[in-house]
Formats: C-alpha cells, sequence, structure tokens
C-alpha cells in the first residue's frame, strides 16, 4: 500500500473503533520503521491533521457539497467523506503537498477503495477546495464560530469561553494546532545537562533549555523517533512536561523519604521522585501503583531504562511496583503504624486531559460534561482515600492534566470540607494554562496537615 492508503486504513480504524489516535497509529508506525522517514512523517501528519481538524473538514465538505437553491446536504458514505477530509487536509494544510497530487491521489483512493462511481464529485469537491484557497477563502469559510474555526465541539467552545472568558478561550483553543516541543527530563545520575544537549545537537536535535525547569529539563525539536535519540536506550533522560517536574519539584521531597504514588503510569512523577529522594546516606523508595499489569508493566520499561531499581516484593530503596485500584482504600496500609506510612502521597488522578489536547488532538473528541463531573467525583475519592496513608507531617500532591477547575480546585474545596481534609491546610496550588503559560494545561495543589 502506499502511504494515502496506509493513512486511509488508520483513520478508518480509529474511526470505526472510536479508539485514540496513539492507540492505532503508534503500533502502525512500529511496524513500518522499513519505511522512509519522510514516509512515516508524512503518514503521523496527516492522520493527525485529520483528526484534529474533523469538524472544519466536515464543515467544508457540507458547505460545499450543498445541491441547488434548497441548500440539502449530501448523505455521504463514512469512507468517501474520509478520502475528502484527507485530500482538504493536503490542500489546506501541508504545503509540501502539490494540490494536483492531493487531488489525483485522493481519486486514486477511491477508485481503489472500490467507489469509482464518485471518484467524479471527489474530483470536483477538491477542486472547489483549491479553488477558494487560491483566492483565500478558505479560513473565511470556517469563521461562522468557534466550533468550526477551531474543529472543537460546541459545548467545549462553550465551556472555555464561560470558564475563561472570550479571549483566553480563543487562545486555548488556538494553542492544539501550534507546534509544541518535546520536553525531555535529564537523568542526572547518569549524565548532565550539557553531556546530552551535546550529544543529541551533534545528531542534528535543536536543543532548547527548559523555562521552568532549567536545571532538569531540555525542549527539543528536530528528530524522528523519540526512541531513537542517543542517550535513550542508555536511559539519560525521559520525556516529561516541564509542568510534571515542577509539580514534582515543589512537593519538598527530601533525601530517604518514603513516597506512595497512586496512578503512577507511566512514570514519570515516580522515577523523578525517587531521583529527589535517593540520598547518600539516606536512600528514597517510591511505591508506583496503578490499575493494571499493562500500566505497571509501562512503569517497569522507563525505570529500568533510568537504571532504577524495580521490584514487586520488598526493597530497601528503589521503586516498588503494585498493581492497585486508587479509588478503593487499602485497608492494609491505611492501618500501619505512624512510622510506617508514607512521607508524600502523589495522586494524579484520571482527568478530562483538557490541558494537552494540543498534544493528544483527539482528546477533545472523547471527553463531555458528564464525564468530567465522573472524573472529578473519582479524583475526590482518591483524594480522601491519601489521607490514610501518609504521616502527620506527611503531604499530598493532587494534580491533573485538564484546566476544568471543576475537576481541579472546585475537587480540592469539597476535600477540605469533608470529615477526612478538615486537618488539611491547602499550602499551594497553580493552574498552567496552554497558550497563555507557554506550557501545557496543568493543575496541582500540595495539602498537609
Amino acid at each position: 500500500m502506499n502511504t494515502r492508503e496506509i493513512c486511509f486504513d488508520i483513520l478508518k480504524r480509529i474511526e470505526d473503533e472510536d479508539a485514540y489516535v496513539s492507540d492505532v497509529l503508534t503500533p502502525a508506525l512500529r511496524q513500518l520503521q522499513f519505511k522512509e522517514k519522510r514516509d512515516r512523517a508524512f503518514i503521523t501528519r496527516l492522520v493527525e491533521g485529520v483528526t484534529e481538524r474533523k469538524i472544519s473538514l466536515d464543515y467544508i465538505i457540507d458547505k460545499l457539497s450543498q445541491s441547488g437553491k434548497s441548500g440539502k446536504k449530501q448523505k455521504l458514505r463514512p469512507d468517501v467523506r474520509l478520502i475528502l477530509r484527507m485530500g482538504i487536509y493536503q490542500i489546506r494544510y501541508m504545503d509540501t503537498v502539490p494540490d494536483r497530487a492531493a487531488i489525483s491521489e485522493s481519486v486514486d483512493l477511491a477508485k481503489a477503495k472500490g467507489y469509482s462511481g464518485l471518484a467524479g464529485y471527489i474530483n470536483a469537491i477538491l477542486r472547489k477546495v483549491q479553488t477558494i484557497c487560491e483566492e483565500n477563502r478558505f479560513d473565511s469559510f470556517l469563521m461562522s464560530s468557534l466550533e468550526t474555526r477551531y474543529s472543537t465541539p460546541k459545548w467545549l467552545c462553550e465551556f472555555l469561553v464561560n470558564t475563561y472568558g472570550k479571549d483566553t478561550a480563543k487562545k486555548i483553543l488556538e494553542d492544539q494546532f501550534a507546534d509544541h516541543d518535546t520536553v525531555i527530563r535529564c537523568n542526572l545520575q547518569k549524565t548532565t545537562l550539557e553531556e546530552l544537549s551535546g550529544m543529541l545537537t551533534s545528531k542534528g536535535v535543536t536543543v532548547n533549555p527548559a523555562v521552568i525547569c532549567k536545571d532538569t529539563s531540555l525542549r527539543i525539536t528536530g528528530y524522528d523517533m523519540i526512541t531513537r535519540l542517543p542517550g535513550y536506550k542508555e536511559g539519560y533522560f525521559t520525556v516529561q512536561d516541564e509542568t510534571s517536574t515542577y509539580t514534582v519539584s515543589r512537593i519538598g521531597i527530601k533525601p530517604g523519604d518514603y513516597i506512595l504514588d497512586l496512578c503512577a503510569a507511566p512514570g514519570g512523577k515516580s522515577m523523578f521522585a525517587y531521583e529527589l529522594a535517593c540520598g547518600e546516606e539516606k536512600p528514597g523508595l517510591v511505591i508506583s501503583r496503578d490499575v493494571s499489569e499493562r500500566k505497571i508493566e509501562k512503569i517497569r520499561e522507563n525505570a529500568e531504562r533510568l537504571g532504577i531499581p524495580v521490584s514487586e516484593g520488598d526493597i530497601p530503596a528503589g521503586i516498588k511496583l503494585e498493581i492497585k485500584d486508587a479509588t478503593l482504600l487499602d485497608e492494609d496500609f491505611a492501618n500501619r503504624s505512624e512510622d510506617k506510612k508514607a512521607d508524600v502521597v502523589i495522586a494524579d488522578v484520571p482527568c478530562s486531559g483538557l490541558g494537552i489536547i494540543g498534544r493528544k488532538n483527539d482528546i477533545k473528541y472523547h471527553a463531555s460534561p458528564e464525564s468530567m463531573k465522573e472524573l472529578a467525583s473519582i479524583g475526590l475519592t482518591i483524594l480522601k482515600n491519601a489521607t490514610y496513608y501518609i504521616k502527620e507531617s506527611g503531604m499530598i500532591c493532587y494534580s491533573t492534566c485538564t484546566i476544568n477547575p471543576g475537576e481541579n480546585r472546585e475537587v480540592v474545596d469539597a476535600f477540605l470540607k469533608s470529615i477526612e481534609g478538615q486537618d488539611f491546610k491547602l499550602l499551594e496550588e497553580k493552574t498552567f494554562l496552554q497558550g497563555v503559560d507557554g506550557f501545557d494545561g496543568f493543575y496541582y495543589a500540595i495539602l498537609g496537615r
């Protein structure tokens, strides 16, 4: 198959299974390692771009498919709509693809998929798109609403406007289409920032300093696959956004601390917490938990690559892995004596992910007002459970990668008013807004007695 057929099949599977892009695209790219770098880049760009702009692309398709004065929309087969989405995206958003190639390849793709009878229709629609792009009128078609302009569900646009005001909402929505650096945290137990930066730069990677984590992290662009970068296999770095690293640094973890990470996968916070707790005389211990074997294995892979001791049994230091559901109170841990409880509990709870729609372009289609309420309830349950696991002098760090106050400050407020939270104080909190603060959207609150 050529690259466009591969893209079609990936997108069709995502659509048919209502799957997340990463769950389909990542395994597909792994199987396509034999293909040239530019082909993999093309597939990634087209699959992610069509997904990201789906609402806008469908609006254009419906607008240009209206028949006669009645303005009646044509009912299209899903496969044909998908082919049109791909063709329009290439014409409008991929400057390296000549329009004639985007049109002819779309027609050929339709024929290959059994839609020869609609080849003329597809050709006509795409030529209309070519014309309005040449006349710089494409974007004006989308200006009727925030939904079509930013290819974001109407309810979510309204939610952001009502929560943050129209100007800030626009900045948040625009950020999902901006280029985002990859942020990596240097494994300071194996190398230095200077050595890692030089290693990457020598291979043509663009390296810039981090903004709020200058002592631990770098921002990089201009690479093919993260796993092929020098130093990756050796465990010299791990991918971890600055907001995540910064949050762990604010808890006040000391050498020798005993840390419990309740929702740990893929393990970034656990591993950085271990590094902070790992003193020469007082080695640190992190209990990393999550709900499934698959998630636990991800933590194990990352920790072992970084050279951190990992075990599922009793160990004096390192990371201990446990499969546990954080929404269920661990009675055994809760009934431990004071000296055997945790100094720090990290609760990076399941959330709607509205802070990372720029990195995961399909989150906006899976979120809903109902699911956000359910997630807020889950977060509150986990936060209440956390109080039973820490020492009297211990700290709880509650965090999410969403910008929904209902899952953030409102959960913390509800906790502080609950029986479990009445002995606690909010010591520090911060909300990062994407498109405003220069980072992914993120929230954290540090609580102590």
